[in-house]
């Protein structure tokens, strides 16, 4: 068994259901040769509107606009909370999870969880685990008991034996100059409840961060993401993408940032279409904010992402949340290369 993961899970449900009591968290899960398990993460429910707020200032070049990139509040700060518990196999193979303790060692009342565990990926230096129904098409929504014996139903995590702190994160300038990284396609499977419903979307294409390499019909051939001046974040100007804010606004561009944030394998991409932003440099109103945790091998090797979106529908002239909960998009998702991929 790996020793260090990177995990997205949420409570995800039609409206029906839970009445829009989705939620989501991001951590990590640390697995002991004694059969013990920890997770530390950071969690956001739908209810409760968690705001967007300003991290680093994506200075980048070209046709990037400099912008404040957002998140998602809590996450440049110290983990909300956490388990202890224990894990074994059942008898057909899946890795199950009994979270006993809260993060202080306080007994609690037990939570169960149960992986789709999948081993041997990238030569052997990274291995996924995944909710029953993750990667299920259409979307299903697990009964209570096939994932877990409480209200997260969709869940996506790799692991290693890399170390989880901030020397093994990938820096922003490596991503888009290294050839290791920057040549490869990065993309993955996003489970979001959003208007009442649970659906799948795309994480964004399957795009890559380097230019010149690929053929003209890429969404970056000749336009390579930027780096920032602060080396802290990368910027890309998605081009001709599915935006549409009619005749007004014709562009079709799609802004998108990732940058670092704390410490650990912590990184958070923040996009929105920039017809929205009505001729002004930055869209500050429902842009979308995901922190990521990233995915790295026992060799050290960058492999991707495993994120949430924590969506807060807010007033556009305010940027205070709204109420619209319907409006709001929570999910999980991973992006990740190709030999990550089932």
């Amino acid at each position: 068994m790996k020793a260090n993961w990177v995990v997205s899970v949420g409570g995800l449900d039609t409206a029906a259901a839970n009445n829009y009591r989705n939620w989501v968290r991001l951590g990590y899960y640390v697995f002991a040769g004694d059969g013990s398990v920890v997770t530390n993460y950071w969690t956001w429910n739908l209810a409760d509107q968690p705001e967007r707020i300003d991290t680093v200032t994506a200075d980048c070049t070209g046709d990037v606009p400099d912008c404040a990139v957002k998140t998602v509040e809590g996450f440049p700060g110290d983990t909300m909370g956490g388990f202890q518990g224990t894990y074994g196999y059942t008898s057909d193979g899946r890795l199950r999870i009994t979270w006993t303790k809260d993060a202080t060692g306080a007994a609690r009342d037990p939570l169960t969880e149960y992986w789709n565990l999948t081993t041997g990926l990238a030569g052997d230096t990274v291995a996924r685990m995944t909710s029953p129904t993750y990667y299920s098409s259409p979307v299903q929504i697990p009964p209570q008991g096939v994932f877990s014996d409480y209200s997260a139903s969709f869940g996506i995590g790799f692991g290693s034996n890399a170390g989880l702190g901030r020397e093994t994160r990938a820096t922003m300038s490596r991503l888009v100059r290294d050839a290791r990284y920057n040549a490869r396609t990065y993309t993955g499977t996003f489970v979001v409840a959003n208007r009442g419903a649970v659906t799948r979307q795309s994480t964004g294409g399957s795009w890559w961060f380097g230019s010149g390499t690929q053929t003209p019909g890429d969404a970056n051939y000749g336009n390579p993401w930027q780096v920032c001046a602060n080396q802290q974040c990368i910027g890309w100007n998605q081009h001709n993408s599915s935006c549409d804010c009619g005749s007004a606004f014709p562009t079709k561009n799609r802004i998108r940032y990732i940058a670092e944030v704390g410490g650990g394998r912590r990184n958070t991409e923040w996009y929105w279409c920039q017809c929205l932003a009505q001729g002004r440099p930055c869209y500050r109103a429902n842009s979308h904010p995901r922190p990521l945790l990233q995915v790295v091998g026992d060799d050290g090797v960058f492999q991707g992402w495993v994120g949430v979106e924590a969506f807060t529908h807010v007033n556009a002239s305010t940027l205070r949340p709204d109420g619209d909960l319907a409006s709001g998009y929570f999910g999980v998702f991973d992006m990740v290369q190709p030999s990550l991929r089932p």
